[in-house]
């Protein structure tokens, strides 16, 4: 009987023991949740190698980095927004202030003439005004996931007529004669129209904008190849043509806000397609490959 009750009573003390280390414990991972310093990446430590505390240290970790990894987002999405902010800003204030000064001069003006050009230009700021802030409009929605696509089987062809026709009076002003190898004009994708049509003016704008000479349109399957020469290949980087915003030269130059070609690969994965780039020379070429209807 003594040799039972001293068998229950090292029982009850071992138990009691091992509750107090496992408080202990407990207190001490508080302890370290509490202390740990914002945005670090110190690890929890376990003395108790027990499999419930181990596998309440692993979730406790899971939690944290997950924590960790928000923060570290929403961070990012802070410094992107202020960039984008100070970017759009520029763009906007450019057009603006152009037409704001010719304004100035337009009224101050007596030459009816002169005063007919001067508005003239005024007319030309406020349109490069309006493709921006209708570019900035449509990547917030891309980006955001709020425009939906329905995609059907959808002909290329005239898709890229309409939108080569509708520069015209661009490419007879630069003396650009478009070059076409389209062997197969019966060419059907699965596409948005509206997205695609938005897609070929973007490529076509972009060429006229910022290429030099010539432009070819190539398309080999459901591959469609936009090439032009460019002035400083050297300044080029293929890789981040997609990038929002990205600019290849230092000064800001233009009426775009950089999201011509961010909003052609945006469009075309949405399609479920792709877009790339890059240089072959002093050509730069831009490949869309979209899904076979």
């Amino acid at each position: 009987m003594v040799i039972l009750v001293l068998v229950l009573a090292a029982a009850v003390l071992a138990l009691a023991f091992q509750l107090a280390r496992w408080r202990a414990e407990l207190l001490r991972l508080a302890r370290q949740l509490t202390d740990l310093p914002e945005n670090s990446n110190q690890e929890l430590h376990c003395s108790v190698r027990a499999k419930p505390f181990l596998a309440l240290c692993s979730a406790l970790e899971d939690h944290l980095w997950a924590a960790r990894q928000s923060a570290a987002d929403a961070r990012r999405a802070q410094r992107e927004l202020q960039y984008a902010i100070a970017a759009v800003s520029h763009d906007i204030r450019t057009p603006l202030t152009g037409a704001a000064g010719y304004l100035q001069l337009a009224q101050a003006c007596p030459d009816p003439e002169k005063r007919g050009e001067y508005l003239g230009v005024v007319r030309g700021r406020l349109h490069d005004l309006e493709g921006l802030l209708d570019e900035l409009f449509l990547y917030t929605r891309l980006a955001g996931g709020e425009l939906p696509l329905s995609c059907v089987p959808t002909e290329v062809y005239p898709a890229l007529c309409d939108a080569l026709a509708g520069f015209f009076e661009t490419f007879q002003e630069k003396g650009v004669q478009p070059v076409i190898a389209f062997p197969q004009e019966g060419l059907r994708v699965q596409a948005a129209p509206e997205a695609l049509r938005r897609v070929l003016r973007n490529l076509v704008s972009n060429a006229l904008q910022h290429g030099c000479g010539d432009l070819s349109v190539t398309q080999a399957g459901c591959s469609l190849v936009f090439a032009n020469r460019v002035p400083d290949p050297a300044a080029l980087r293929p890789e981040h043509l997609f990038d929002r915003f990205y600019r290849s030269d230092n000064a800001r130059q233009g009426a775009g806000a950089g999201l011509g070609l961010a909003i052609v690969r945006q469009l075309m994965e949405r399609m479920g397609g792709s877009a790339g780039a890059c240089l072959q020379g002093d050509r730069l070429c831009i490949t869309l490959e979209f899904l076979p209807a």
